[in-house]
């Protein structure tokens, strides 16, 4: 697992957080000292979430055009220092709301999440991409929580320039050193994979839609927010680093915890509202909203990984779920009665298990004749070679095979062999690109 290959993305991942979450936490605090509370959290929790998402929109659409995206990744990082400078220089409140949302665009919560996405999907093996991605996070939440509890004069002054000047270029650094993502030549689709696509997707934004009128709702129903926090946060690391380790090792428990933390988060609100034990139902849902962090990820990037062309969408989860997020946010004032909270969670809640239950649990692969065919297409394999592959990602035997298609064994270990050298991979490396990992 530590390699230096993952340690070197753990790296890059937890940096990233770090500078992002920690230059809006900076931005949004001054921002509210300048101008009024309603107006500072709607530029900090609307307008900077819809420019996040389309951030992460812009690198799909770049990466699908741009020869070096890597030149673009480097520019982005470059003008989110520039817009924190700016922040910083001018008490004009407009202009700094404007460069609170830039930083939020061109930084690593936008455009360049979307890089870092992409470099751990074509780097990192799916069955570290769990662990790299929630331990990387874990790391950068709680760095930016601990930097949140220096003193105002350190934590919303020049010297955090200084700070976030580091960061931004330590990871410009890292990011140079390595490999540049590939150039799509040509974005090649199944039907399998669209229906495949839009079922994940209905799937996250009813999640997200849940995770977030559930956390709001949590943190309205508890008075001693401000005291739980801390415990909160280290219960959120933990459940990143814990929900990635299994999302690698069981992925079919990791799905069912995830499902079950939303069925928590319903009887949770009921339980606040009557104030039963909030201190565990803040920490368990801190701890629950790893799982789904962890899920809305790794999901698109698997799914991105057995198609290359497609690289550009590993990093839709983050980006259904903040303009669910800001959308939420418009109409905040609707969710703080208690009966529509709860009716809006249950419909959501149905809605959910039945779309999980009936679609994607069926569908939650691309089927053997698509995969294979793709493969088959991409390595210029014969119309007998691909019979003979399609049979052989059924575990049959040389002997079984030959039988099936009613020519000798010495045929077909011919053929077996030439597939092996056309696509440069054995049986185990075939059957991982032949298949999406079932849930």
């Amino acid at each position: 697992m530590f390699n230096k290959n993952n340690l070197k993305y753990i790296l890059i991942l937890a940096i990233g957080f770090f500078a992002c979450s920690s230059i809006y936490l900076t931005e949004s605090t001054i921002l509210g000292e300048y101008s009024d509370v309603a107006f500072s959290n709607r530029v900090a929790v609307v307008y900077a979430n819809f420019t996040m998402a389309f951030g992460i929109l812009l690198f799909s659409m770049i990466y699908r055009k741009a020869k070096n995206i890597r030149q673009h990744y480097i520019l982005c990082m470059l003008l989110t220092l520039i817009s924190l400078i700016t922040f910083f220089t001018t008490d004009n409140i407009i202009l700094m709301s404007v460069c609170l949302c830039l930083s939020c665009f061109f930084g690593t919560s936008g455009f360049c999440l979307g890089y870092h996405f992409a470099l751990i999907t074509s780097n990192v093996e799916n069955n570290y991409r769990g662990r790299v991605f929630g331990i990387g996070y874990a790391i950068g939440s709680i760095s930016s929580y601990l930097v949140m509890n220096l003193p105002n004069r350190i934590f919303t002054s020049y010297l955090s320039i200084i700070i976030y000047a580091i960061l931004i270029l330590t990871n410009i650094l890292l990011v140079i050193d390595q490999k540049e993502l590939d150039v799509i030549k040509k974005e090649t689709c199944t039907n399998s994979f669209k229906s495949y696509f839009k079922v994940l997707s209905i799937v996250i934004i009813l999640m997200s839609f849940l995770s977030v009128i559930s956390t709001d709702s949590i943190s309205i129903s508890v008075f001693d927010m401000e005291g739980l926090y801390q415990k909160s946060r280290i219960w959120y690391a933990i459940g990143l680093i814990i929900s990635g380790i299994v999302c690698d090792k069981n992925k079919e428990l990791f799905d069912i915890i995830t499902l079950s933390s939303f069925i928590f988060y319903l009887i949770s609100i009921v339980l606040l509202n009557q104030n039963i034990s909030p201190g565990i139902i803040v920490s368990a849902s801190y701890f629950f909203l790893g799982f789904f962090v962890i899920f809305r990820t790794i999901t698109f990037m698997n799914l991105s990984s057995k198609n290359k062309s497609m690289l550009f969408i590993c990093c839709y989860g983050p980006m259904y779920h903040i303009l669910v997020e800001s959308c939420l946010a418009i109409f905040n004032n609707i969710l703080d009665y208690y009966l529509i909270l709860v009716l809006l969670e249950s419909l959501a809640l149905g809605l959910l298990l039945f779309v999980y239950i009936l679609f994607y649990s069926r569908n939650n692969r691309v089927s053997e004749d698509d995969s294979i065919k793709e493969l088959s297409l991409k390595y210029k394999l014969s119309i007998q070679e691909e019979k003979v592959l399609y049979l052989l990602m059924q575990d049959l035997s040389n002997q079984e095979i030959a039988d099936k298609l009613f020519v000798s064994i010495n045929t077909i270990r011919n053929q077996v062999a030439s597939i092996y050298k056309k696509t440069n991979m054995n049986k185990k490396e075939l059957r991982e690109k032949c298949y999406f990992r079932t849930n």
